[in-house]
């Protein structure tokens, strides 16, 4: 999903990878901090798969920084991507949710404080996400992303009381 996401940038100018860095971050509104390694590491290998194109340019006073720019057989992968349905929709591999099948699975009945530590966090989580979706300045599409991430975080409080129901039982 990276890549892609740096192809996106890319798609609306070329940029270097810090500024990459800061465009992620800044469209995901700060949820996502972003390691410049793997902006980098992912660039190289984009590059290699000839998806973008680097160019050095010369700067005054300052090293030279090497600007990226998406292919057309980047912007071919990309449109394909978009019009793809995302296909892991369903997080079964999450990894509270191993926890609880593991305590379930070896006879722990000591899953009950883990559920309840879980949702202080998804709170604190909620907190954050509502704090972050106030802020005018967000582009509308971070603030979907935003409403989605929410509604996820609901759900998971209401399956995590559901959790707490049937284990009390």
């Amino acid at each position: 999903m990276l890549k892609h996401m740096l192809l996106a940038l890319l798609s609306l100018e070329p940029r270097h990878g810090y500024d990459l860095k800061n465009a992620f971050e800044t469209l995901l509104g700060g949820t996502w901090p972003l390691n410049i390694g793997q902006v980098y590491t992912t660039l190289s290998r984009l590059e290699r798969d000839g998806l973008v194109e680097s160019e050095v340019v010369p700067q005054e006073l300052l090293p030279d920084r090497k600007v990226y720019a998406i292919t057309e057989k980047g912007r071919d992968m990309l449109a394909e991507w978009l019009h793809q349905p995302a296909s892991d929709s369903i997080r079964l591999k999450d990894e509270f949710f191993i926890k609880l099948l593991i305590h379930q699975l070896v006879g722990s009945k000591d899953a009950l404080p883990l559920i309840r530590k879980q949702v202080q966090i998804y709170m604190q989580k909620m907190a954050q996400l509502i704090s972050l979706r106030s802020d005018a300045s967000l582009d509308p599409a971070t603030n979907l992303l935003i409403d989605g991430a929410i509604l996820h975080l609901e759900a998971d409080l209401r399956w995590l009381d559901l959790c707490e129901e049937r284990l009390k039982e």
